[in-house]
């Protein structure tokens, strides 16, 4: 079991100061320490420093002068050799600031830590590349709310129905009705067919297409139209305004009943949702988009689909016939 001293020595270490490196504590603490448990430095002080015994006088001469005759007997040698160690071990150590820093000036030093790795180039290149600007970054927050109204405006824009435009035409150039009528149907030397007026005169378009064809001249002074309306029928001639021309021959079928189509529907605001409706304006799409030569208007056919009620010379039974049905060469 070792010594109080060894303790001593082996607890001698601990006392070293805390910002030594590991090196110059290990060397204080191996320091040759001899003699029995130290007393402290000083009353005030928690470090306790080893008591060392001093070598006499005449055995240090002796061990010079053993050292320094160098050529000596076998029992010189022997006697300084035995003399040597004891020297070494009995002589005085020197304690202090001063003897610890020469101890661990003994000790080699640390070994430096190795050089960090140079960097890869990718990190290099990613280092020296230009950041985003700070006033770009408000552009990124921005791009959801620019997305969200750029899809608002990819909605598909409705294609405006080609019958309705043609049938425009064929009210305006064409049969040259808006000369008289005017361009909203709002009347001038003919009479108004905007405002649901025409549809109160013709209840059925048959009867109205009968007379845009024959003109008013082939009926003058006759009544024509609904006797229920207001105001009763129409009569051929009575405004003394000139009659409205024939369109027998300048109008083909199918502009015919565009012309009666955009009074109707455009002008006056005729229900188009009925399924019979609906199959008139199909069939007037469909021989548009066919582009064969137009036919001419059948007025024969025409008048037996007509009311006599409404349409003086007319042969039908008064229930008109399917527009969609109209004769086609």
């Amino acid at each position: 079991m070792p010594s109080t001293a060894d303790r001593s020595c082996q607890q001698f270490g601990n006392f070293a100061p805390k910002e030594w490196s590991r090196s110059q504590k290990t060397a204080y603490s191996v320091l040759p320490c001899v003699g029995p448990l130290s007393t402290p430095l000083s009353d005030n002080s928690s470090h306790w420093s080893p008591r060392l015994t001093e070598i006499p006088e005449h055995l240090l001469k002796r061990s010079r002068a053993a050292k320094g005759g160098g050529g000596g007997s076998d029992g010189g040698t022997a006697s300084s050799s035995a003399v040597e160690p004891a020297a070494a071990a009995a002589s005085p150590v020197a304690t202090g600031p001063a003897a610890l820093a020469a101890a661990s000036a003994a000790v080699p030093a640390d070994k430096p830590a190795p050089a960090a790795p140079p960097e890869p180039h990718y990190i290099r290149a990613a280092k020296a590349r230009k950041k985003m600007p700070m006033w770009a970054m408000g552009l990124v927050a921005a791009l959801p709310v620019w997305a969200l109204s750029y899809a608002g405006t990819m909605q598909q824009q409705e294609v405006e129905d080609l019958l309705f435009v043609d049938a425009e035409i064929a009210y305006t150039q064409t049969g040259g009705c808006a000369g008289c009528h005017g361009a909203g149907g709002g009347g001038g030397t003919g009479y108004q067919l905007s405002g649901g007026e025409v549809l109160a005169t013709f209840p059925d378009a048959v009867d109205m297409m009968v007379h845009v064809a024959r003109g008013s001249a082939a009926i003058q002074g006759e009544p024509y139209g609904d006797p229920a309306r207001p105001g009763g029928q129409h009569v051929s001639g009575a405004r003394n305004q000139g009659a409205m021309p024939a369109q027998l021959n300048a109008l083909t079928q199918v502009e015919l009943e565009m012309v009666i189509f955009h009074e109707r529907a455009i002008l006056s605001g005729e229900d188009t949702s009925s399924p019979a409706y609906e199959e008139w304006m199909n069939s007037m799409r469909e021989r548009l988009e066919a582009g064969d030569e137009p036919a001419a208007i059948d007025l024969e056919f025409l008048l037996s689909c007509a009311s006599p009620e409404y349409t003086p010379g007319a042969t039908g039974g008064g229930e008109g016939c399917p527009l969609a049905e109209a004769p086609v060469e």
